[in-house]
């Protein structure tokens, strides 16, 4: 087995928004390409590219315009793969507030869970001619990672609007406060977002690796599309520092489903909210549903000794679109 050790941008453990990989590690999906994925946390997106490219990890996911803006402060990268069709990142605000335009932002104070990613959200608004002087960055509130922190500046008229990450959607969502889209002709032009990374100069040696970690990674992303509460359950039991109390189980779940939802749904071409996003993201789970179970009952023992168990279905959530959510029994 060749070791994999893959820099996530995240601080200190994995968590629904990277959630695949570890769905990956309990299915086997790596081992089945010959390779052992280990996970290491560099703490956020420009941590990550530095650590790429210094030898500390062999792949990294990140956003493209990491990527880009890494490579133009001379750390040399080359993306290999992606799952999405579209930005994962955009504008947001409250359901109800009188925003409706980016032109609406002149004189707000917009906070980006990230603030490496605040050049994205400029170039966004340049595009509308918004210049950076007519608007105000403030502080995310708590970790970027969550959103729970952030509910009350809101709601407070402290914080306008949010340039958020998908993983973020999900959040506000599994907190009861659904955040409303702000169109960008920039953002919804981007048909390639979140890819995954190697150092440029590892492009040759790492060839059959980056065949092998793209591989992976499309059966656990099938997988976790028409499964996302056993991919999420596959997660806390390959990595049990991700389990909650007992006690918060249920709620934990929930938003752990809801982040990683918000995740899989960068493979529509839209962005949720439009209603052809919502047909095709109707359209690639049920495809996906086709061969999910069936590919997880053929995989010849590699699965999860959980994931080899019958599986229960469960029924759909109302909105949830046609496809079928399986639970790992027991």
């Amino acid at each position: 087995m060749t070791r994999v050790v893959i820099g996530l941008p995240i601080p200190g453990k994995l968590t629904a928004a990277y959630g695949y990989f570890g769905t990956a590690q309990a299915l086997g999906y790596d081992r089945a390409e010959g390779l052992t994925f280990e996970l290491v946390y560099p703490d956020n997106p420009g941590t990550a590219a530095r650590a790429l490219c210094e030898g500390r990890c062999d792949v990294a996911p990140l956003n493209t315009t990491v990527g880009l803006l890494s490579r133009e402060r001379g750390l040399a990268m080359t993306a290999f793969y992606s799952s999405s069709r579209r930005a994962h990142r955009w504008f947001a605000v409250l359901p109800g507030s009188m925003i409706s335009t980016l032109d609406d932002l002149r004189g707000k104070r917009i906070a980006c869970d990230f603030p490496d990613l605040q050049p994205l959200a400029e170039a966004a608004l340049g595009e509308e001619d918004i210049a950076a002087r007519e608007f105000t960055w403030v502080p995310w509130r708590g970790s970027g990672m969550e959103t729970r922190e952030m509910i009350g500046p809101l709601k407070a008229g402290e914080i306008d609007a949010v340039f958020l990450i998908d993983w973020n959607h999900g959040d506000f969502i599994a907190e009861g406060l659904p955040m409303r889209r702000l169109p960008s002709r920039a953002v919804e032009r981007i048909t390639l977002s979140s890819c995954v990374w190697v150092a440029a100069p590892n492009v040759e040696k790492y060839a059959d690796v980056m065949s092998g970690v793209g591989r992976a990674l499309a059966k656990t992303t099938r997988f976790a599309l028409t499964n996302p509460m056993a991919a999420v359950q596959l997660m806390w039991e390959r990595h049990p520092e991700t389990q909650p109390e007992d006690h918060d189980r249920e709620r934990v779940l929930r938003r752990d489903v809801e982040i990683l939802r918000a995740r899989l749904d960068a493979g529509s071409t839209r962005l949720p909210g439009s209603p052809l996003g919502r047909h095709r993201a109707r359209r690639d789970r049920r495809l996906a549903g086709l061969s999910a179970s069936r590919a997880a009952a053929r995989s010849r023992g590699l699965l999860h000794e959980r994931a080899r168990r019958p599986l229960q279905r469960l029924r759909r959530g109302p909105g949830r679109g046609s496809g079928e959510e399986l639970r790992v029994a027991g």
